[in-house]
């Protein structure tokens, strides 16, 4: 499956250095979950468009399941890790 980014929660299962939203352009995420890490000390990351971390969770074990709210409004964003599973970021 190819990341899903053009409707009001993005499906990520893909991680890139390469920014999915530009710095240029503000957008309010309102959570995101993380469905799926296969193995524990698997990690994932959000950052803004400058490569600061803003939401990161590393799985206890198989099948890790973790949400959360963020409600914050952020400059580009990145998903430079995603070792496993699928992230959903909804955008309000």
């Amino acid at each position: 499956m190819a990341n899903i980014t053009n409707q009001p929660v993005w499906i990520i299962d893909t991680a890139s250095a390469t920014p999915l939203i530009a710095c240029t352009q503000f957008v309010r995420i309102g959570g995101v979950r993380w469905v799926g890490a296969t193995t524990g000390g698997h990690a994932a990351t959000l950052q803004d468009g400058f490569g600061k971390t803003f939401w990161a969770s590393v799985a206890s074990g198989a099948n890790y399941v973790e949400g959360d709210a963020i409600n914050r409004s952020i400059e580009g964003l990145t998903v430079p890790t995603l070792a496993s599973g699928t992230l959903y970021i909804e955008f309000i």
